[in-house]
Protein backbone atom coordinates (compact mmCIF):
# COMPACT_ATOMS: atom_id res chain seq x y z
CA UNK A 1 0.00 0.00 0.00
CA UNK A 2 2.69 2.13 0.66
CA UNK A 3 4.04 1.77 -2.75
CA UNK A 4 1.07 2.06 -4.19
CA UNK A 5 0.49 5.46 -2.46
CA UNK A 6 3.90 6.84 -3.64
CA UNK A 7 3.70 5.46 -7.22
CA UNK A 8 0.07 7.66 -7.77
CA UNK A 9 1.37 10.37 -5.40
CA UNK A 10 -1.31 10.11 -2.70
CA UNK A 11 -1.06 10.58 1.02
CA UNK A 12 -3.45 7.73 1.95
CA UNK A 13 -5.95 5.25 0.82
CA UNK A 14 -9.60 5.01 2.23
CA UNK A 15 -11.85 2.46 2.08
CA UNK A 16 -15.18 2.76 3.37
CA UNK A 17 -18.31 0.37 3.01
CA UNK A 18 -21.86 1.42 3.52
CA UNK A 19 -23.55 0.38 7.14
CA UNK A 20 -25.70 -2.53 7.16
CA UNK A 21 -27.67 -2.54 10.05
CA UNK A 22 -27.25 -0.31 13.44
CA UNK A 23 -27.07 3.53 13.66
CA UNK A 24 -23.59 3.93 11.20
CA UNK A 25 -24.43 4.44 7.61
CA UNK A 26 -21.04 4.67 6.95
CA UNK A 27 -17.38 2.79 7.98
CA UNK A 28 -14.08 3.92 6.51
CA UNK A 29 -10.82 2.72 7.10
CA UNK A 30 -8.02 5.19 6.54
CA UNK A 31 -4.33 4.44 5.82
CA UNK A 32 -1.00 6.27 4.99
CA UNK A 33 1.82 3.71 5.45
CA UNK A 34 4.06 5.51 3.03
CA UNK A 35 3.91 8.90 5.73
CA UNK A 36 4.46 6.29 8.69
CA UNK A 37 0.16 6.25 9.26
CA UNK A 38 -0.32 2.17 9.49
CA UNK A 39 -3.84 3.16 9.90
CA UNK A 40 -5.43 5.82 11.23
CA UNK A 41 -8.15 5.71 13.98
CA UNK A 42 -10.15 8.89 12.66
CA UNK A 43 -9.50 10.91 9.70
CA UNK A 44 -11.42 14.08 9.31
CA UNK A 45 -10.73 14.79 5.96
CA UNK A 46 -11.65 11.64 4.64
CA UNK A 47 -14.84 11.47 6.16
CA UNK A 48 -15.33 15.25 5.17
CA UNK A 49 -14.51 14.28 1.23
CA UNK A 50 -16.31 11.44 1.03
CA UNK A 51 -19.70 13.04 0.78
CA UNK A 52 -18.38 14.67 -2.88
CA UNK A 53 -17.01 11.43 -3.89
CA UNK A 54 -20.95 9.48 -3.45
CA UNK A 55 -21.93 12.80 -5.26
CA UNK A 56 -20.34 12.23 -7.88
CA UNK A 57 -20.85 8.62 -8.60
CA UNK A 58 -24.53 8.87 -7.92
CA UNK A 59 -24.65 7.44 -4.26
CA UNK A 60 -25.10 10.39 -1.93
CA UNK A 61 -28.95 9.37 -1.78
CA UNK A 62 -28.35 6.53 0.41
CA UNK A 63 -26.86 8.31 3.07
CA UNK A 64 -29.32 11.37 3.25
CA UNK A 65 -28.21 14.79 4.08
CA UNK A 66 -27.03 13.92 8.11
CA UNK A 67 -25.21 10.40 8.87
CA UNK A 68 -22.99 9.07 11.54
CA UNK A 69 -19.71 7.34 10.52
CA UNK A 70 -17.39 4.71 12.33
CA UNK A 71 -14.28 4.41 12.19
CA UNK A 72 -10.79 2.88 14.13
CA UNK A 73 -13.18 -0.08 15.25
CA UNK A 74 -10.38 -2.41 14.11
CA UNK A 75 -7.96 -0.87 16.20
CA UNK A 76 -9.90 -0.71 18.95
CA UNK A 77 -10.80 2.51 18.75
CA UNK A 78 -15.15 3.71 18.27
CA UNK A 79 -14.42 6.91 16.25
CA UNK A 80 -17.87 8.49 15.28
CA UNK A 81 -18.07 11.20 12.86
CA UNK A 82 -21.61 13.21 12.58
CA UNK A 83 -21.23 14.12 8.53
CA UNK A 84 -23.56 17.05 7.60
CA UNK A 85 -24.37 17.05 3.83
CA UNK A 86 -24.71 20.99 2.56
CA UNK A 87 -25.53 20.00 -1.28
CA UNK A 88 -25.68 17.61 -4.37
CA UNK A 89 -22.18 18.42 -4.93
CA UNK A 90 -21.18 17.01 -1.60
CA UNK A 91 -20.07 19.84 0.46
CA UNK A 92 -19.93 18.54 3.86
CA UNK A 93 -19.51 19.41 7.49
CA UNK A 94 -18.10 17.25 10.08
CA UNK A 95 -18.10 16.77 13.53
CA UNK A 96 -17.73 14.85 16.93
CA UNK A 97 -15.98 14.50 20.25
CA UNK A 98 -12.46 14.54 21.05
CA UNK A 99 -10.02 13.40 24.04
CA UNK A 100 -6.92 14.93 25.09
CA UNK A 101 -3.96 12.51 24.34
CA UNK A 102 -1.30 14.64 25.47
CA UNK A 103 -0.67 18.07 26.06
CA UNK A 104 2.50 20.39 26.56
CA UNK A 105 4.63 22.89 24.84
CA UNK A 106 6.62 22.12 21.71
CA UNK A 107 9.97 25.11 21.42
CA UNK A 108 11.10 25.37 18.06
Amino acid sequence: MADLSLQHSVSGIAAFSFGESGDFAIHIRCFAPAFGVPEDPVTGSANAALPAYLAHHGLLDRLGRDYLATQGTELGRDGRVRVRVLDDRGRSEIGGQAVTAIDGELRI
